[in-house]
């Protein structure tokens, strides 16, 4: 393969990266109307950190620095409160 190929990859990657970010935004959306609908708070503090310690897992799982597991739970719990927030 050459550089042009790596590239290519690399998008197509990117783009199933989006896909599903998007698709985990849709649960997301049906998870707000549940806790919209049984009065619950939008941040749930001990899910936050477990979601956290499972991508440290996942990231060690695939010898990736675990921190940059958690560093990727952080920002998809951030666009998941603001969504829920309807901040977004």
């Amino acid at each position: 393969m050459d550089l042009e190929d790596y590239r290519k990859e690399i998008d197509r990657v990117n783009a199933e990266i989006a896909d599903a970010v998007s698709r985990r935004m849709n649960v997301v959306d049906e998870i707000k109307k549940y806790k919209e609908e049984n009065g619950m708070d939008t941040v749930d503090q001990d899910r936050e950190e477990k979601v956290k310690k499972q991508f440290e897992k996942l990231f060690e799982r695939e010898e990736l620095p675990r921190e940059k597991g958690r560093d990727m739970a952080e920002l998809l719990i951030d666009m998941a409160v603001d969504r829920q927030e309807d901040n977004v």
